[in-house]
């Protein structure tokens, strides 16, 4: 017996049921469906599922216009080389982001981008774009960071004081060109991105594509056991926005992720973790019990930092999957708060990219910000007129996918459907300064109307987009 859904995907029914349910539901969805800008996509942004040739039709348009690839923000070197390792914005043609800080490869950005071209070109290219972008970031961290986490680990640095302690943290944003260290200051206290590179790189060893050399087994223990002794369940760190110095719990999530992962590899291969007996049990009940405390808030301590409300723990959700169903409903939820008219806020009273953010900040838009220089820019903000991000409408259509997947409800298609026509809506039309068909990192307040900000095209986007259309396969698959 195959269901009226299973039915449309096959094309052997009319699509008005489906319309007909979209349209009566209309009014109880969590978040509005505004007009594409592009035109071309208007027929795909909608309510009701798409039929699987008409996914194929969507992919077949972005990669006419490259919406999707990745290329351009492949580092390379003095030679032309690729290195691994991404940039996070390709915003210029060589790539190379002269005169701006997105030029750095971040290994939050790196890590979900090399997890979701292993995810959607497993047996391709993608994998090996993946492989080659983990394989860089542990050769930096093996290379330039491994001192400095034995002198954490040793007693000898106090990574956890004021802003000039940070710089002694294991760096997460490095030059992709040359796999150097960016000597220039930065808050590198940002644990869920240790996180996110031990989780993908167990992630590509658990599926066989990429299995564990001595050294890289060295650096995960390493790396554990530096999240020990820093107590990261409680480690006031930067979070996801490398802001605001707080417990975050979309720090605590890839920390956890990768724990579990890390103990699913050992069993499997047999190897003897290199750190001390208790470390990952300690992680793993640390972390579990400070996430059930504060989720599904992002933040509870300190007060004055707190967030009820933070996209990021989409990602707990998808692709990380740390959460059971019953938090992630809790979570979604919550982050309805966080949901606009064309994408979604960061968090609300956010003032990054605020409304006329360029005139109000000078020169740089990529600067970075101390607590304190943070306070400064807070009051820039008007609420209501903070950036919408579209990082995440694809996660959550990705969740949603995956739950549909679990339970074959057509409700969770439908959510699945609604969020990737928001990520859809959001592919920059002709009027966008930095080119049409591109995925950009916000759309912001410039004036009276919603702009892409400079940060475009933004890999990370990108590869979101990719896995959201990657998961809509998967539940258009599981229809018929």
């Amino acid at each position: 017996f195959c269901s009226g859904f299973g039915w449309a995907v096959l094309g052997l029914v009319p699509s008005g049921w489906f319309a007909q349910l979209a349209e009566a539901m209309a009014d109880t969805m969590p978040a509005t469906l505004g007009k594409p800008f592009r035109p071309e996509l208007e027929k795909y942004c909608r309510l009701e599922p798409l039929s699987l040739q008409e996914l194929k039709e969507v992919k077949d348009l972005l990669d006419s216009h490259g919406t999707l690839d990745v290329t351009r923000a492949k580092c390379k070197d003095k030679d032309g080389k690729f290195t691994g390792p991404f940039s996070a914005s390709a915003a210029n043609s060589k790539g190379d982001h002269s005169g701006s800080s997105m030029f750095g490869s971040w290994l939050r950005d790196n890590c979900i981008i090399a997890y979701g071209l292993y995810l959607t070109d497993p047996e391709g290219q993608g994998c090996e774009d993946s492989k080659a972008c983990i394989a860089s970031i542990a050769t930096f961290l093996l290379t330039h960071e491994a001192h400095r986490i034995e002198l954490v680990l040793g007693g000898h640095k106090d990574v956890k004081g004021a802003p000039e302690t940070w710089m002694d943290r294991p760096h997460i944003r490095f030059i992709g060109e040359t796999g150097l260290e960016d000597t220039k200051w930065y808050n590198h206290k940002q644990n869920d991105a240790l996180g996110y590179f031990m989780w993908c790189r167990c992630q590509l060893a658990l599926a066989d594509k990429m299995p564990l050399t001595g050294d890289h087994l060295k650096l995960l223990g390493q790396l554990f056991e530096y999240l020990r002794v820093i107590e990261c369940w409680e480690d006031h760190d930067a979070g996801h926005w490398e802001e605001h110095s707080a417990q975050h719990a979309s720090s605590l999530g890839p920390c956890l992720a990768a724990t579990k992962a890390f103990k699913a590899l050992m069993k499997k291969t047999g190897f003897m973790a290199p750190c001390k007996a208790d470390t990952l049990d300690i992680l793993e009940l640390k972390l579990t019990s400070c996430l059930k405390e504060i989720l599904p808030n992002e933040v509870v301590r300190p007060a004055e930092n707190a967030k009820d409300a933070d996209s990021a723990l989409v990602f707990l959700c998808y692709p990380l999957e740390v959460v059971d169903d019953d938090m992630g409903a809790k979570i979604l939820e919550r982050l309805q708060k966080c949901m606009g008219g064309v994408a979604m806020a960061r968090y609300r009273k956010d003032s990054y990219w605020c409304k006329d953010y360029k005139e109000k900040i000078g020169d740089d838009p990529t600067k970075h910000f101390t607590d304190e220089e943070l306070k400064a820019r807070d009051a820039l903000l008007v609420p209501g007129e903070e950036a919408q991000w579209c990082l995440f409408d694809p996660m959550v259509s990705a969740y949603y996918g995956k739950l549909y997947q679990k339970s074959k409800k057509p409700e969770h298609l439908k959510l699945q459907q609604l969020f990737l026509s928001r990520a859809l809506a959001a592919i920059t039309g002709d009027d966008c300064e930095f080119g049409a068909w591109m995925c950009c990192e916000a759309y912001y307040l410039h004036g009276d109307k919603w702009e892409p900000n400079d940060n475009t095209p933004l890999v990370w986007t990108q590869i979101d987009l990719k896995m959201a259309l990657y998961e809509m396969e998967q539940s258009l698959l599981v229809m018929v």
